[in-house]
């Protein structure tokens, strides 16, 4: 009988642990959940970004537009002659860096935006080679 009652007795206290390991899981979950939209709300506001040194020898400006829609990011350029370049074709956020993925007219190619945000500034590069500045306002 005594090894009965030490036999259940071993079973609930796996099943008890178990239980808070289920527990401690589901928050970690919902803890990375809450991350991934504090991350996404940096990033959206108006940018104001300046493009340097670019293959013609000129800066580019670039306006911008960055919402949530739905659960998904957005992009729109503000300015006619950057929607007449470019295709927005995707936007998303990975590791705490803002993607915006474009397609250029004129030269045929497909290349990214790659956006840091630290407080109102905005640093990062055009087509992984050309390097970016300037502002976000929320």
């Amino acid at each position: 009988m005594k090894k009965k009652i030490i036999l259940f007795g071993a079973l609930l206290l796996f099943n008890s642990c178990g239980i808070f390991i289920q527990v401690q899981n589901s928050n970690e979950k919902v803890s990375k959940d809450l991350n991934i939209t504090d991350n996404e709300s940096k990033f959206i506001g108006d940018y104001d970004i300046e493009v340097f040194n670019l293959p013609d020898q000129r800066d580019g400006k670039f306006k911008m537009t960055i919402e949530k829609d739905g659960n998904e990011l957005k992009t729109t350029f503000n300015d006619p002659e950057s929607a007449k370049e470019f295709d927005i074709l995707d936007t998303e956020v990975e590791d705490g860096i803002l993607y915006i993925d474009v397609y250029v007219k004129d030269i045929g190619v497909k290349v990214f935006f790659e956006i840091y945000v630290n407080g109102d500034k905005v640093t990062g590069y055009l087509a992984d080679m050309f390097e970016l500045e300037g502002t976000i306002s929320n």
